[in-house]
């Protein structure tokens, strides 16, 4: 199998990585886009499962933020970035061919913007999707950009034949270090987030997975050093929930390791290095805008409910 790491083509340092992976597969790509379109481009969803359970040669595509990169999968080279769950996914169905088209940061509408294209030339048949936490952790947070955004990204997805995978956010007041109030704020975005992604993919037809209601899923061992993202373990148990939901078996004899082989002083190191640097951005407006929602708190959960009902 030839895993590609591939970021947005459009900026990032891997820019010259996307031309070389799009001209290899520039032969046939567009002669299969328009036979996908003509032959499953709207099929149900019950319909592309089944499919999907059959095909000997996969291509698996991964959209989404840090946590779809593969932030705290340690285990496979020592580097801060491994395969993550869906690059597992990946190795774990012997995929013919994988792209990683994850970017850190990403929120809901950047996925649309910046990563739809390529996934639409690439031309996958399993679409995997994490999006929405750095939505949530952001001061403009939008419950109507978000549904229009997973709603969007699933259509145009669909009109290409693909099987697409949206899971779900864990609850932060769980596993982040914050104060409770903050967590409070937080919990109650992700579990509204978590409702429209539900909702969008039961209407649109993508498949759903939550996957945080177990408890061992919350245990430290489950996590990265910085508890935002999972641990090489918690991508692992991500990528054998995803199978399973999926209704497909291990084609390969071992899966990727899960035992990481950094120190703590790296992961120290890590934390103080690059896990300060991702929390400084994001703190830019986040926690003036915390500070102002803790305050006006009972306002936010009225507006949550208007867009529900709105929505229902």
């Amino acid at each position: 199998m030839r895993i590609e790491y591939v970021e947005n083509p459009h900026e990032g340092s891997m820019k010259s990585k996307t031309k070389v992976v799009q001209e290899q597969l520039s032969e046939n790509t567009q002669e299969r886009l328009t036979e996908v379109s003509i032959e499953s481009g709207l099929k149900p969803l019950s319909e592309k499962l089944i499919a999907l359970r059959h095909m000997t040669e996969l291509r698996i595509a991964a959209l989404g933020d840090s946590s779809v990169y593969g932030v705290g999968d340690t285990s496979t080279d020592g580097n801060p970035d491994g395969p993550g769950w869906v690059g597992r996914v990946a190795h774990d169905l012997s995929a013919k061919q994988y792209i990683n088209l994850s970017k850190n940061g990403a929120r809901a509408h950047t996925v649309v913007s910046t990563q739809l294209v390529s996934t639409k030339f690439f031309n996958p048949d399993l679409v995997c999707v994490c999006v929405g936490m750095n939505d949530v952790m952001r001061g403009n947070y939008s419950p109507v950009q978000i549904q229009d955004s997973i709603r969007t990204l699933i259509q145009e997805l669909n009109n290409i034949g693909a099987v697409v995978v949206l899971l779900g956010l864990p609850d932060p007041s769980k596993v982040a270090f914050a104060p409770k109030r903050v967590k409070k704020v937080l919990s109650r975005r992700v579990q509204n987030l978590n409702e429209i992604l539900a909702d969008v993919a039961g209407k649109e037809d993508a498949l759903f997975i939550a996957g945080w209601e177990q408890k061992e899923v919350y245990e430290r061992s489950f996590w990265h050093v910085d508890r935002m993202h999972p641990s090489s373990l918690g991508h692992q148990l991500i990528a054998d929930l995803i199978r399973t939901e999926l209704n497909m078996p291990l084609r390969v004899s071992n899966t990727l390791p899960t035992q990481s082989i950094r120190t703590k002083r790296d992961d120290l190191i890590w934390l103080l290095t690059s896990g300060t640097k991702w929390l400084l951005k994001r703190s830019i407006d986040l926690i003036p805008t915390l500070i102002y929602l803790i305050m006006i708190e009972g306002k936010e959960i009225r507006a949550i409910e208007a867009s529900k009902n709105a929505n229902s």
